[in-house]
Order: C-alpha cells, then structure tokens, then sequence
C-alpha cells in the first residue's frame, strides 16, 4: 500500500528545495563574477591582484555570514526569552494574598477588612 503525504509536508519540501536552490544559484553567480573580476585584474597588470580580489571576496562573505550569525543569534535569545517569560506567567498567580471572594482563606480577615464588623465576623 503506497504512502500518502499530505499537501503541506510536500509543500514544505518544494518551498525547502526551491529556497536552497536558489542560494546555490546565487553563490555561483558570486563565484563566477569573482573569478571574472580577478581575471580582468590581472589582465590589466595589477600586482598580487588576483589574490587582492580573492581576499577582498572572502572578507565580504565572511562579513555576511557574521551578520547572518548574528541575526540568527538574538532572533534565537529574544525567542528563548519569549518563551521563558509565557512558562514564568502561570507562576504569577499564585501569590499568598486571597481573592476577595476566597472568604474561607485563613488571611482574608487581615487583607479585606471591610468585610467584616469590630467583632471579626462578617458584615
């Protein structure tokens, strides 16, 4: 019997293979101006131009990936902290001083008293 995947799992995978494809594209595109770029610095008769171009190329994917990083760096601790603050509001609730309708609380004399007469019963 064949298995049958549904709709947005192979959706996910097209979206997935076409994002990557295209960053591979992308790159090649940047490789191949690059070599283009260096050949044409050489041809002109700069000095050490073809290993200037090569390292002026690997100092700015080097940056982009460090911004890259960076990004995906805060982006990770400001979910981390969203997290952390939505499992810590639950907690907040439960604090010591009773509700005003919580009459049966040992403290609710002490919190709420005026709901009650000279003699500590209720008014």
């Amino acid at each position: 019997m064949a298995v049958t995947r549904s709709a947005t799992a192979f959706r996910a995978n097209r979206w997935a293979y076409a994002c990557g494809m295209a960053l591979k594209r992308s790159y090649r595109r940047i490789n191949a101006f690059e070599s283009r770029f260096a050949e044409r610095v050489a041809a002109v008769g700069v000095p050490v131009g073809k290993p200037l171009v090569r390292g002026g190329f690997l100092i700015g994917k080097l940056a982009l990936l460090g911004v890259l990083f960076f990004i995906s760096f805060w982006l990770l601790i400001s979910v981390c902290m969203l997290i952390a603050f939505a499992a810590t509001q639950p907690l907040r609730g439960a604090s010591d001083i009773p509700n005003v309708d919580d009459l049966y609380h040992p403290m609710h004399r002490s919190y709420w008293p005026e709901f009650y007469d000279k003699w500590g019963s209720l008014k």
